[in-house]
């Protein structure tokens, strides 16, 4: 398994909310992290080291399974579900660090210039390898995990 997939974290007490969990910014939070990990061959660096292209989130959906609290060690793996000339898709999970799944998480991230300010296709080299990852998580995460609709179900 590629160890790039796998971020781990812990809930401290900063990340605590009046609930006594860990709050719901966080976990986005952390699932951005994650997602930074998995994607970093779509970041590119000037000479100087500044970057000059990256990712910019789109949508992004968390589904709440269990509390996340204080002193949790958390475990959170990223798949790259999809991918087209301009944008990536991710599924993910957040584990604690008995197994039991807290959360899971898709995104949808773009591709951006910093220099030009727009969405611009990936480069081809970052294109080839974010298409390797795209084969090797196929197949590899429940597909549960996106584009599910959200909503209040209506009995008919």
């Amino acid at each position: 398994m590629d160890a790039t997939r796998k971020f781990a974290t812990m809930v401290t007490e900063d990340l605590i909310d009046g609930y006594g969990h860990m709050n719901m910014v966080h976990y986005l939070g952390a699932f951005s992290r994650a997602a930074d990990v998995r994607l970093d061959a779509a970041i590119r660096l000037s000479p100087d080291g500044s970057m000059i292209s990256g990712l910019v989130t789109a949508e992004a959906r968390v589904a709440y399974k269990k509390e996340a609290m204080r002193g949790d060690d958390l475990l959170l793996t990223t798949w790259i579900a999809d991918l087209d000339e301009k944008r990536v898709h991710v599924a993910q999970a957040m584990v604690r660090g008995d197994g039991t799944l807290l959360s899971t998480a898709e995104q949808l991230f773009l591709n951006f210039n910093l220099v030009s300010r727009r969405v611009e296709p990936f480069l081809p080299d970052v294109m080839a390898e974010l298409g390797r990852r795209v084969e090797a998580d196929s197949g590899t995460f429940d597909p549960g995990i996106i584009s599910r609709r959200m909503g209040i179900p209506r009995i008919a």
